[in-house]
């Protein structure tokens, strides 16, 4: 039940009919997120991301130096109603990765904790 508020309060806005707010724009590191607009850049330069890879940088970006499992992902990003297995998320980090990383084989930003889970590593500077 809870879930399905959260969906309604996002999608009809506060009460009172008045618009709320646009999300602030997360920044770590170099990496600038604008939830708003759905717009990433790295260093200054437009980043082209899926749907669903955007979703999952905004959460690790609003999380950042937490590691989440990937059942903790599955759920958080994809919804309890995903009907996939885990892999799902290897897949995402590591196109992510492709796109976020200097190197994509030795990550600093988008990081592997070895039997835990994913973290995005840096520090969250304000917008």
């Amino acid at each position: 039940m809870a879930r399905v508020k959260a969906v309604l309060r996002r999608t009809q806005g506060s009460p009172g009919g008045d618009p709320a707010p646009p999300p602030p724009a997360l920044i770590v590191g170099d990496l600038w997120l604008d939830p708003a607009a759905r717009a990433v850049t790295l260093a200054g330069q437009p980043i082209s991301l899926t749907s669903r890879e955007f979703d999952l940088l905004a959460f690790l970006m609003r999380h950042v130096n937490q590691v989440f499992t990937r059942e903790q992902l599955l759920d958080q990003v994809w919804g309890f109603t995903f009907a996939g297995d885990l892999s799902t998320v290897t897949v995402h980090i590591r196109r992510l990765r492709e796109k976020i990383e200097r190197d994509a084989a030795t990550p600093t930003l988008l990081q592997t904790v070895w039997g835990v889970g994913y973290r995005l590593s840096g520090e969250r500077k304000g917008a």
